[in-house]
């Protein structure tokens, strides 16, 4: 894949699609779903939010399933109309061990969405089993406690291929945590190393503990940005051999080289004035450096290349920090709303390190990274109208490669597309 690193970037993404009847062709940003992309796993909720006794509505995608508990305790999933005259399943009954009972006129699904009976006619009626009657299934897989399901009207494909590895690793701890965005799912994937890092973030825990060499090569990165590269057509994470803001975060100090220019910037149209408008923080990192170099990380977590640090269809951040790996999954709901579903995972085989881990996490972590730092991205999303003319600059390439990755490898537009 191409990388397009320089000069300024027009208002409108490369054409895509051709319109109809003459229209203008739609652009790589308007051919992303609004609603997201199907053909793909996406996790839905918390298994222990799923008891025996009752079922749970959630809506992806647009579409809203009920959530269940089958004859064997798996966690299954059903769409959340009756088949019957559409009466909803979020308030549907569990009589049997096992069976979803519709609370309208009885009729009895089991985890597989056959009918099995329909109460309100007695056991002597012929509806079960008979044509158009089966309400449609979603498959679902469980893994370190979270449902995963696959939202796709086609065969699913392997569940590996969508979710990090490190989920299925029975050594690495996962920590899981979810948080409702007021915004569509796109913007928040799309800020992905563009320049808003520093600015935004400036008063984040994460970014005021940096060491000066994180710190400088968020604030002075500039208008370039690393070239991109697609991994199976599934991933685009940084090319080869390149260096991003990434390798100076959080990494060995030895790692961290200070970039020699002033650590403040003079902007002569605004008379000279300088950002950031003090040396404080530069001071303040120099402190933060030494404390984070006596506890280096070993190296890398993720061996595997298509989950290093990028973005991951069909709405994965993956970022590996070497301490741990960070994961965020950009749920659509719908048009305006997202859930967020964070994965924080660390290599703990010990039952002390689980236990060191987990009490991290809750006390401090889950605060620090996915309310503090990505609360930060949140507002951002939220401010945002995705529908509205926009001119890129040079710093956004990840989105323009990003949109572009998508139309390109997106199961769901390939699909459409060879249709």
């Amino acid at each position: 894949m191409g990388s397009m690193l320089e000069g300024d970037l027009s208002v409108q993404d490369e054409q895509g699609a051709e319109g109809r009847h003459g229209e203008r062709p739609l652009s790589t940003r308007e051919r992303i779903p609004a609603l997201g992309l199907k053909e793909y796993w996406y996790p839905a909720l918390r298994a222990k939010k799923v008891t025996a006794k009752r079922p749970v509505t959630v809506q992806l995608l647009g579409e809203k399933l009920v959530f269940f508990r089958d004859d064997n305790n798996e966690v299954v999933a059903l769409h959340h109309t009756c088949t019957h005259r559409g009466a909803s399943l979020a308030r549907a009954d569990i009589h049997f061990k096992g069976k979803l009972t519709c609370p309208y006129h009885g009729w009895t699904f089991d985890g597989k969405g056959n009918l099995l009976a329909v109460l309100g006619e007695g056991p002597q009626s012929t509806l079960p089993g008979s044509k158009g009657t089966k309400m449609r299934n979603y498959p679902t897989r469980t893994i370190k406690g979270t449902v995963f399901v696959w939202m796709g009207d086609g065969v699913p494909a392997p569940i590996e291929e969508d979710v990090p590895p490190e989920l299925f690793d029975p050594d690495i701890l996962v920590m899981t945590s979810e948080r409702l965005w007021h915004s569509n799912w796109r913007p928040g994937i799309e800020n992905f190393t563009d320049s808003h890092a520093y600015y935004v973030h400036q008063n984040s825990i994460e970014v005021l503990l940096q060491p000066t060499g994180g710190l400088v090569s968020l604030l002075h990165s500039g208008p370039t940005r690393p070239p991109f590269h697609g991994v199976n057509g599934r991933f685009l994470c940084f090319a080869p051999n390149t260096q991003s803001v990434l390798d100076y975060m959080d990494r060995k100090k030895d790692d961290t080289p200070e970039r020699k220019r002033e650590f403040q910037d003079v902007y002569p149209a605004l008379g000279g004035a300088k950002w950031p408008p003090t040396r404080m923080r530069l001071y303040f990192s120099k402190v933060c450096g030494f404390f984070r170099g006596l506890f280096k990380p070993t190296g890398p977590l993720s061996k595997n290349p298509e989950w290093t640090s990028g973005a991951h269809l069909p709405c994965v951040l993956h970022i590996d920090y070497h301490r741990h790996i960070y994961t965020r999954f950009e749920v659509p709901i719908d048009e305006h709303r997202t859930n967020n579903f964070f994965f924080c995972s660390w290599r703990g085989k010990t039952t002390w390190a689980r236990l060191w881990w987990t009490l991290f996490f809750h006390v401090y972590f889950n605060w620090k990274m996915t309310r503090n730092f990505s609360g930060q991205d949140a507002l951002m999303a939220e401010i945002t109208d995705y529908a509205a003319p926009e001119r890129l600059s040079a710093s956004d390439l990840f989105p323009r490669e990003w949109r572009r990755f998508v139309v390109e490898n997106a199961r769901v537009l390939k699909k459409e597309a060879a249709a």
